[in-house]
């Protein structure tokens, strides 16, 4: 008899230290998780948050920028681009600028005149036009066929709907008159070949021989 009225009193016994110790493990819980909130807080606040896409273009313009500045343009005609960085920034640049066309592809076929941070900066600080300028001057030497790249892949990329933008259409229209002045300039060429026959066929007092379409064309 008194073993079986001791026998409830064990089992509650057992229940509330079971009971207690839940509670002491989801208290521990709560306490972790404040305490990785707490770091998680002061690392932001030491480091900052994460940099966006748009950050990261914005880095990288600059970085293409600083060869830009006026202490450094004598060193900069000394200088083929391949002996510097900016290969390597107008690639990271085009990355984050597709990455960017592909996370906004859905929204872009709703609204085609819509567009991401990234191609927002590119327009507002005229980064094409800055980047014609560069080519134009062809400093450091060769940075002219990078600028073209560069707007092939670009021009390729984004939607039809932009090329408007008078960001946008300016700055390719100048690079292909850049490339439209190279052609014709080369002597081994095919349309300046063409262009010197042309030139010969027009002697003084002769007949003029029209101008053959194939030239015509390549003209803008």
């Amino acid at each position: 008899m008194d073993a079986n009225r001791r026998h409830p009193q064990s089992a509650q016994e057992s229940s509330r230290r079971r009971g207690a110790a839940q509670g002491h493990r989801n208290a521990a819980t709560e306490m972790l998780d404040r305490m990785r909130h707490l770091v998680d807080t002061v690392a932001v606040a030491l480091d900052g948050p994460l940099p966006t896409q748009k950050d990261r273009v914005v880095e990288t313009w600059a970085r293409i920028q600083e060869y830009y500045t006026p202490q450094r343009q004598d060193d900069l005609r000394k200088l083929r681009v391949t002996d510097t960085t900016i290969p390597h920034h107008l690639e990271a640049m085009l990355k984050l600028l597709a990455r960017e066309m592909i996370e906004t592809e859905s929204s872009v076929l709703e609204q085609p005149l819509e567009f991401g941070p990234c191609i927002e900066y590119l327009l507002q600080f005229h980064v094409l036009s800055d980047l014609v300028d560069f080519a134009d001057a062809d400093m450091p030497r060769g940075i002219r066929k990078y600028v073209v790249l560069f707007f092939d892949a670009f021009i390729d990329g984004i939607p039809l709907g932009l090329l408007p933008e008078s960001a946008i259409r300016l700055p390719l229209v100048a690079i292909m008159h850049q490339c439209q002045t190279i052609v014709e300039a080369s002597p081994t060429t095919p349309v300046s070949m063409l262009r010197r026959q042309e030139q010969q066929q027009q002697q003084p007092g002769g007949s003029e021989a029209k101008p053959h379409a194939t030239s015509a064309a390549f003209r803008l």
